[in-house]
């Protein structure tokens, strides 16, 4: 009777055990990759956010231009993707800060650059001025680096009573792409 409790496991009780743990992880593991990838679109919601306000304050503050006198109310001028090359070209998927290509006159009127190595690029389209003034912030990303990119947009425009209109939250397009 000693002897058999000494004896340990079976090769089939190894087996079973083996098999639950593969069938966990198999469950476990594209759930754990889906909120991965989800936590990582947080960096394009906050930058976005951040050009956004940036937008509305430049168009809030009162501004002249130099001997020409008060100019409408408008907001930064566009600006191309920065960087311009996709992360993916980078080693380890994610873009070096840079500060010369956030030094560009749009971007510093918007109080805005990226000081960390982050994922996503950066847009500012902006037309109009006045009433007519319209903008869009976008940011684009392709986090698995599969040539698919994930793209975030905010939208803000001049209401008809001159007040700051924007889109309530953020237009998504292959979000966890």
């Amino acid at each position: 009777m000693r002897r058999r409790l000494e004896r340990g496991f079976s090769l089939i009780e190894l087996m079973v055990v083996v098999v639950i743990i593969l069938v966990l992880a198999a469950v476990a593991i594209p759930s754990f990759m889906k909120y991965l990838k989800n936590a990582q679109t947080t960096e394009a919601r906050i930058q976005i956010e951040k050009i956004t306000m940036g937008a509305r304050a430049y168009y809030l503050d009162n501004f002249a231009s130099k001997g020409l006198g008060v100019i409408p109310r408008q907001f930064p001028e566009s600006i191309a993707m920065t960087p311009a090359i996709t992360c993916c070209a980078v080693k380890g998927g994610k873009c070096l800060p840079n500060a010369a290509a956030w030094n560009e006159p749009s971007w510093v009127a918007l109080a805005y650059s990226m000081d960390d190595p982050h994922s996503y690029r950066y847009e500012f389209i902006s037309s109009g001025s006045a009433t007519d003034a319209v903008f869009t912030a976008r940011a684009k990303g392709d986090l698995d680096c599969d040539g698919i990119e994930s793209t975030f947009e905010m939208y803000g425009r001049i209401g008809d009573g001159g007040e700051l209109e924007g889109s309530a939250g953020l237009a998504r397009t292959n979000q966890l792409e």
